[in-house]
């Protein structure tokens, strides 16, 4: 009977020290480099002599975990900075995309630093080819991707979740210190288990106000195929009265099995007419773009997709232009 006891009291005391060195937090980092690269050749008129192989863009960064709470990430954008010339596609710049902490609590986080913006994550998610093209409102500068600022969120359920971001308002790489911000408020709705829904508004105060509304939709057909849309309207562009602009973005997806996948999307840009003006104010920026292609995944984090690319102009002196495109990305 003792030795029974005895190996009772044993086998507690291990179990025990077993559950305790599960639940002990081990800090841990580790670092990740994605790389967005293509070929594309112009097959229109006006796009005919366009054709090269192009690193576009590499992403550097480090990742860690100091306890269950707390959270850091640094990323380095490495690309060719926007504001300069075609020409200048060349060089390489690199841009802190990312330099934050998360504090996580509960239903409770709060990210404090250069963040990524909630109004792209849930889009390039479902999207999955930020390798191909931008979401609508980033690829058309209606926002940008991340910014310097703080962000809560706040998951009332699985349902419904809200949050709100005070930022500077001049993206990553253009980072000013104007003392003028931009607050946002979001919130992502799922109703049913494979539709989901996001709601989007920010405002940005200076001699007047300029704001920018976005609406988000998506339906999965249980893993197989997905739809997706979205619409944004941005008032007073630039701080400008009455200079407006909106647009829509349809795309879809359907796996063909587990290493091909077919995919489209068509977006629309357009800008209201200003009173006593014939044309749009922003006609030279407006019009549609078409990506369709296939998708090969050989194995994880590797993919290529062979595409369709598009840009129709809606000014009458404007070429359309149109490539096929190889596009490659590799997360490392």
């Amino acid at each position: 009977m003792k030795k029974t006891l005895v190996i009772i009291a044993l086998m507690v005391v291990f179990i025990n020290r077993g559950f305790s060195q599960d639940d002990e937090f081990v800090p841990s980092g580790s670092g990740f480099a994605t790389i967005f690269a293509n070929f594309h050749h112009g097959v229109t008129n006006a796009s005919s002599d366009e054709s090269a192989f192009e690193l576009v863009r590499g992403y550097l960064g480090y990742e860690y975990n100091f306890s269950p709470n707390f959270y850091a990430k640094i990323n380095l954008d490495i690309g060719s900075p926007e504001d300069l010339s075609e020409y200048a596609k060349s060089r390489r710049y690199a841009y802190f995309k990312n330099a934050y902490l998360r504090y996580s609590e509960g239903k409770l986080q709060v990210e404090f630093g250069l963040i990524g913006l909630k109004q792209f994550k849930q889009m390039e998610k479902v999207w999955e080819r930020r390798y191909l093209m931008k979401t609508l409102a980033d690829e058309n500068k209606l926002g940008a991707s991340a910014d310097l600022g703080m962000n809560i969120n706040y998951a009332f359920s699985d349902v419904l979740n809200v949050d709100f971001t005070i930022m500077n308002g001049e993206g990553y790489n253009n980072i000013q210190s104007d003392g003028v911000f931009k607050y946002a408020v979001g919130t992502s709705i799922k109703f049913l288990e494979n539709f989901s829904s996001r709601l989007y508004y920010d405002i940005t105060s200076d001699d007047i106000s300029q704001s920018t509304y976005h609406a988000f939709l998506s339906y999965d057909f249980n893993g197989k195929a997905n739809l997706a849309g979205e619409g944004i309207y941005r008032e007073n562009d630039g701080w400008d009265k009455d200079y407006n602009r909106y647009g829509f973005s349809l795309y879809g997806k359907y796996n063909i099995n587990e290493r091909y996948q077919l995919f489209a999307r068509y977006d629309k840009i357009s800008s209201n007419k200003l009173d006593g003006e014939e044309n749009p104010w922003n006609l030279s920026d407006d019009g549609s773009a078409l990506v369709a292609g296939l998708q090969f995944q050989p194995i994880k984090n590797i993919k290529f997709a062979l595409n369709y690319q598009d840009w129709v102009p809606y000014a009458a002196n404007a070429d359309t232009k149109a490539f096929i495109y190889l596009n490659l990305e590799v997360k490392l």
